[in-house]
């Protein structure tokens, strides 16, 4: 980890900023190397800590992610200004629902922001992948909660967990895609277009 993300990790941790765990990030990572992933379009900024240890990777790599907290806005921005990654990463302020990308395709979806709307994302944001591309979604498994609902007695909790099962079922039963769940970070999917 060098020490951009050491310290984002740092700010994250202070002041309760939900970010990819570590792990998770490495498998990430790991992926986007694998698949030669050339643009990245990721669904949930916070500070832009995943975003700007993507385009450490590669400067050919072009981001684009979308963010509608204005705190998170804020912050995002900062840290990208104070970055060399002006120039790789597009910020996109507003809701994930209702922003509109200019029509482009990207090698790798990232989808971790609001859990309970990751299937309206997923059937928002499918369309704008490449062919061969991937799309992977983070929490899948939200601190254990989702395999053991009784971890938790609170009612926004476990409605959230519900949902998060809920879009786990959905992956799995799409037709036209395959998913893979892996038990690395929070829990993280890899779905792609199945082979015709």
């Amino acid at each position: 980890m060098n020490s951009e993300q050491t310290l984002l990790k740092k700010y994250a941790k202070e002041n309760h900023v939900p970010v990819m765990f570590d792990d998770g990030l490495e498998f990430l990572i790991n992926e986007i190397k694998t698949n030669d992933v050339r643009s990245f379009l990721e669904i949930g900024t916070a500070i832009a800590k995943t975003s700007l240890a993507i385009a450490s990777l590669d400067p050919h790599i072009k981001i684009v992610t979308i963010e509608r907290d204005p705190e998170m806005i804020r912050q995002a921005r900062r840290n990208i200004a104070a970055s060399d990654k002006e120039k790789q990463i597009t910020l996109i302020e507003g809701d994930a629902n209702e922003v509109e990308i200019e029509q482009q395709l990207f090698d790798c979806i990232f989808i971790d922001a609001a859990k309970a709307q990751y299937q309206r994302f997923f059937a928002k944001y499918s369309p704008l992948l490449s062919q061969n591309g991937i799309i992977v979604s983070d929490n899948m498994n939200f601190h254990g909660m989702v395999d053991n609902p009784e971890l938790t007695h609170n009612r926004n909790t476990k409605h959230l967990v519900r949902k998060i099962r809920a879009y786990r079922e959905y992956l799995s039963t799409l037709e036209d895609w395959e998913t893979t769940f892996y038990d690395v970070g929070d829990g993280v999917a890899v779905t792609r277009r199945k082979k015709s």
